[in-house]
């Protein structure tokens, strides 16, 4: 696997026309990560670990899979995951802190956490 990757490193560009996409996809894996996580814990830590978590798993199994000869693998790729799902966690925690939790703090004091 090794092999491939740095074979197909040579033609990967950072900024190449399926990076946009792989930022694109972990940003809303993350922030979907990051609700789910709100359903199983009350704390906002373990709700970014969740999204970033969720959304990270999904990407290194998509560069396995590619690794597998269904695509060619990109370390590249995984960074772009990594970016894409730190930053849809993150995006999942603001609209929590700001916008969610205010809300229920207005309209129903006794559910906000």
């Amino acid at each position: 696997m090794l092999l491939l990757l740095s074979t197909s490193a040579r033609a990967d560009d950072w900024w190449g026309s399926d990076k946009g996409l792989h930022l694109g996809v972990s940003v809303g894996l993350g922030a979907a990560g990051y609700s789910v996580g709100a359903l199983l814990s009350e704390g906002r830590v373990d709700r970014v670990a969740a999204g970033v978590l969720g959304a990270m798993t999904a990407g290194v199994l998509k560069e396995l899979a590619d690794g597998l000869g269904l695509g060619q693998p990109s370390l590249k790729d995984l960074t772009w995951d990594l970016i894409g799902s730190t930053a849809g966690a993150l995006l999942g925690w603001v609209i929590d802190r700001f916008v969610v939790t205010p809300l229920l703090e207005s309209f129903a004091p006794r559910f906000a956490g």
